[in-house]
């Protein structure tokens, strides 16, 4: 078996959180594993793919935002072969220059047979919320995978039945697609931290933490009013946003700069490495992530690895992810969680109590198990 997978966006994004850290964690199992792993990356001055060998995707793997691929081995993926060739689409290749269906067809031709991770539905679903070029780009892009794909999986039940769902209502497609739900791992493979001392301070302080790109689905503004409203009365308490400034977010960005608690109370870090990620989970008192829709929610599942009391929204993926660990409001309920949190600080046997409940009886999806449901279900297809 050949096990093809096209990296563009990621190399080209540089970005470590959401579909890139999947990627990142398949890849590193996927170097280990018996069978022959082609990763590659479309080249636009030549028109041609680049076949990435292991120890550059190594290098790259361990350090995303600056190492530069250096060698550049074009491969022709359309050749005959007597062996099974599987091209297996994990990255956000809606918005890449080699537009699906006619990529698909192609292959097609050659006997691959294509797989999809889908992660949601956002840009179809709620299009307002998704960048111009995705929001464009996505419906031509779930057409191709009616069209050519041969089985699909979805990290989430939730975004399995909205994909379902809108193939019924708005693709023509006579097809019935094989599909599978396979939950995202929660723990963390990280080099040592690059960050110093200076760094850490906030470590030392009792905050709630809020982990995810700044953009219009998750609510950061609801639960930044929510903190200045808590800090009038709790005066000790901070609030960390961790995750980069994504689309759409210039208002909220230009208020998270002049607002009167930042650096002292209110802290915003972007890029932060796993390392420093784990141990800002570790030391959090309440950890928020609250969202208008979400294909899983990934740090949910990193909260409660932690055994975090995890304050999230009540809707699409996220009950699925979070189950009984976690309490949850609507996205728009400011009250709620103001309340909510209110509770745990004014009431530390309530806090510890279940706090010790989701430690004793919380289990957390890994990356391995991910991998090895992932990598299982496509051999058995290829039998």
């Amino acid at each position: 078996m050949v096990l093809y997978i096209d990296i563009t966006e990621f190399v080209d994004s540089r970005y470590t959180t959401g579909i890139q850290r999947v990627i990142t964690e398949f890849l590193l199992r996927a170097m280990l594993d018996s069978y022959v792993l082609k990763v590659i990356c479309f080249d636009k001055l030549s028109n041609n793919y680049i076949l990435i060998n292991n120890k550059e995707l190594k290098n790259f793997l361990a350090d995303i935002k600056n190492y530069t691929i250096v060698k550049k081995e074009y491969i022709n993926i359309y050749k005959k072969s007597k062996k099974e060739k599987i091209f297996f689409d994990l990255d956000s290749v809606w918005n890449t220059g080699q537009k699906r269906k006619e990529l698909y067809s192609k292959l097609k031709k050659y006997n691959f047979k294509i797989f999809n991770f889908l992660y949601d539905l956002t840009p179809v679903l709620l299009p307002d919320m998704a960048k111009q070029d995705t929001k464009s780009n996505f419906p031509s892009f779930l057409q191709a995978v009616c069209e050519f794909s041969d089985f699909v999986f979805f990290d989430s039940k939730s975004s399995q039945e909205d994909f379902l769902k809108y193939q019924t209502n708005n693709i023509n497609a006579t097809r019935k697609l094989d599909t599978k739900v396979v939950h995202l791992g929660s723990d963390f493979t990280y080099k040592k931290s690059k960050y110093k001392s200076k760094n850490l301070d906030i470590l030392d302080k009792k905050y709630i933490l809020f982990v995810g790109t700044l953009e219009p689905r998750k609510k950061h503004k609801l639960v930044l009013d929510s903190f200045e409203e808590l800090h009038k009365k709790y005066k000790d308490l901070h609030l960390v946003f961790i995750g980069r400034v994504g689309w759409k977010t210039q208002k909220l960005v230009s208020y998270m700069e002049e607002h009167p608690l930042k650096g002292k109370y209110f802290h915003h870090l972007r890029n932060i490495d796993d390392s420093l990620l784990e141990r800002f989970y570790k030391n959090a008192f309440i950890v928020t992530y609250i969202s208008e829709y979400e294909g899983y929610g990934l740090p949910v599942a990193e909260s409660l690895q932690y055994s975090n009391i995890t304050i999230t929204s009540k809707n699409s993926s996220l009950s699925e992810v979070g189950e009984n660990f976690a309490d949850y409001i609507m996205h728009n309920d400011k009250k709620k969680l103001v309340d909510l949190i209110s509770l745990y600080l004014e009431n530390e046997d309530t806090y510890k109590s279940k706090k010790s409940f989701i430690k004793q009886s919380y289990i957390p999806q890994n990356w391995d198990m991910f991998y090895t449901s992932v990598i299982n279900k496509i051999k058995h297809k290829m039998i």
